[in-house]
């Protein structure tokens, strides 16, 4: 989910196939955006409040009024990768958005056009999760199989790469498990 720059709306995605925006105050459902085809897993929205974007397991980004007249109707949906989408981010301070995918990939779009900019390539597994730097240079990926990379915005170079498994790993003195 994400919020709107306003605060005072939340936009939502859903296994219904759907993305809804939400007033905070009424806490009821004031737009639904019916378009996807599967599951929608990812959801974000413009800075300015007037438009949505939502990805899902039908491998699209979808791009849709989120206010107005036209409010939940779709703009444009742009494909690229070849399986499901499973998160979105948006680049701070660019019209830019940020995908991942279980096709092992991280792309970058044109927020305002919907068009490819950039396919950042070398996970080895489903890339399940995005996260953008605040000053908006860096992204961070990470896949199932605990790859970690990071990668510039400008150009899509790779900075640094790791694997952040096994997780937690319990201390000598934590009870066993059963």
């Amino acid at each position: 989910m994400a919020f709107a720059a306003d605060g005072k709306h939340l936009v939502t995605c859903s296994r219904d196939k759907t993305a809804k925006v939400w007033d905070l105050a009424a806490k009821e459902s004031v737009l639904t955006f019916p378009d996807h085809q599967a599951s929608v897993n990812g959801v974000a929205v413009k800075a300015d409040g007037k438009l949505g974007y939502s990805v899902g397991d039908d491998n699209q980004l979808r791009t849709w009024n989120a206010a107005g007249d036209q409010g939940g109707k779709q703009v444009r949906a742009a494909g690229g990768h070849t399986k499901a989408i499973l998160r979105l981010a948006v680049v701070p301070n660019q019209p830019l958005l940020v995908t991942c995918s279980a096709d092992q990939t991280v792309r970058l779009w044109n927020a305002d056009s919907g068009a490819a900019v950039r396919t950042l390539n070398g996970h080895t597994d489903w890339v399940y999760t995005v996260a953008v730097s605040p000053d908006g240079n860096l992204i961070a990926s990470g896949s199932s199989n605990g790859e970690i990379k990071v990668w510039k915005v400008a150009d899509g170079s790779a900075v640094k790469a790791f694997n952040g498994s096994p997780g937690f790993q319990a201390a000598a003195s934590d009870p066993p498990k059963k």
